[in-house]
């Protein structure tokens, strides 16, 4: 690119806050040069409409390799970088995240069958179920994040894939590890992690039972690559993002009297608002970085091939271009015109969330059963922000909840 970046994402003014970071960048422009979050220059996309092209266009790529400026081995160099070992590609590569076309498309109808809204509609008395012995266990005050929402979150992800209990401490370090990002951490982490997959493939294999892990090792057409790809990417994705989903939703309620009273006397619209927040208060601020395989126009901007592609979805669910109320939740106006509005809180495109259905519901019985339960909950102080470019996290959540 010829000239400099007019923003970097890791700007302590974006990572500090990053909803007013994101903010700000839309306002100047819905497509602008950037210094990217792993540090090289690309484009940042964070108007609605733009983000929803580049995320449904084939030709904005997942992997770089053999596009124009990319070298032969982008990916695989960048993972070496990072102090990969060699024999960890073929998992990396393996991903649904690294993937595209028709690669991605196999891999991911191997397991969709298990995240359709038909199937997750009879897990909803376990998920109530988990969500009822969790809330008897707190106290007066609570860490409503380690506590409620990662405990659920990592049963209900975990029981469905076929993850042992005993186990589950372990995926909670490993996803700590890999959020962090620390280089020196996240080799042997990523090392324990393919490890005990394959244990866990093998033992599925030699004793099925009724989870997914063992559908998924019956299938002909996977490797044991690809089923270890699939554990790593449904478990990790089903807890990290979901437990930040709850809590960040939690506290927007908390901050909104209206919306609380309006859900405690229409319960109906608990589908709605759940929508509404991941719209509002999603967890996830920078879709996956992405390359464009041709030379392409986004908005008025010409983007060439190679260049890389980072989409907002913080940005894109608060355009004012988009939404009437672009920054507060509007349970009522998303109940009305939900489905029609263009949220991207979940993906678009091929990579749409794959556990859309499950994170709904999900959602959908926590949230409405902590408040039925606990109707005064409140933060006892201002939570600080995970300093991380593509999330929206925070550190805590510590409540009072009588």
């Amino acid at each position: 690119m010829s000239s400099e970046p007019v923003v970097d994402v890791r700007d302590p003014a974006v990572l500090d806050d990053p909803i007013r970071g994101y903010d700000r960048i839309l306002a100047a422009s819905p497509v602008c040069r950037a210094r990217l979050a792993n540090g090289e220059e690309g484009w940042l996309v964070t108007g609605s409409a733009e983000v929803r092209a580049v995320l449904s266009d084939p030709a904005v790529r997942n992997d770089p390799t053999g596009l124009p400026g990319q070298g032969a081995q982008t990916q695989e160099a960048a993972f070496l970088a990072l102090g990969t070992p060699p024999e960890h590609l073929p998992y990396l590569r393996a991903s649904l995240l690294s993937l595209d076309g028709a690669e991605h498309t196999r891999l991911r109808r191997s397991i969709s069958h298990a995240f359709g809204a038909t199937r997750v509609a009879t897990l909803r008395p376990r998920v109530q179920q988990i969500v009822d012995e969790l809330l008897d266990g707190l106290g007066a005050t609570a860490n409503l994040l380690d506590e409620y929402a990662y405990p659920l979150a990592m049963a209900v992800v975990c029981e469905l894939v076929g993850v042992p209990e005993a186990d589950w401490a372990d995926w909670y370090r490993w996803g700590k590890v890999l959020v962090d990002g620390d280089p020196a951490r996240i080799t042997p982490t990523l090392g324990e992690m393919f490890a005990y997959c394959h244990a866990l493939v093998d033992r599925r294999r030699a004793e099925p039972r009724e989870d997914l892990l063992s559908e998924v090792v019956a299938q002909d057409d996977l490797t044991d690559v690809d089923a270890v790809a699939l554990v790593v990417f449904l478990v990790l994705a089903g807890h990290e993002t979901m437990a930040h989903m709850l809590a960040n939703a939690a506290l927007a309620l908390m901050r909104d009297p209206a919306q609380r009273e309006l859900l405690r006397s229409r319960p109906e619209l608990w589908p709605a608002a759940v929508r509404e927040l991941v719209r509002t208060d999603g967890p996830v601020q920078l879709a996956r970085l992405r390359y464009a395989a041709t030379d392409m126009v986004v908005g008025d901007v010409r983007i060439s091939a190679g260049d890389a592609v980072q989409a907002v979805l913080g940005a894109a669910n608060r355009d004012p271009a988009q939404f009437a109320h672009p920054h507060a939740a509007d349970v009522r106006w998303q109940a009305e015109h939900g489905g029609r509005e263009g949220s991207v809180g979940f993906g678009w495109g091929p990579h749409f969330c794959l556990g859309v259905a499950l994170a709904k519901v999900e959602a959908e019985v926590a949230l409405r059963s902590l408040f039925d339960r606990f109707p005064a909950v409140e933060p006892v102080s201002e939570p600080a922000w995970v300093p991380l470019p593509r999330a929206r996290h925070r550190v805590a959540l510590e409540v009072r909840l009588r």
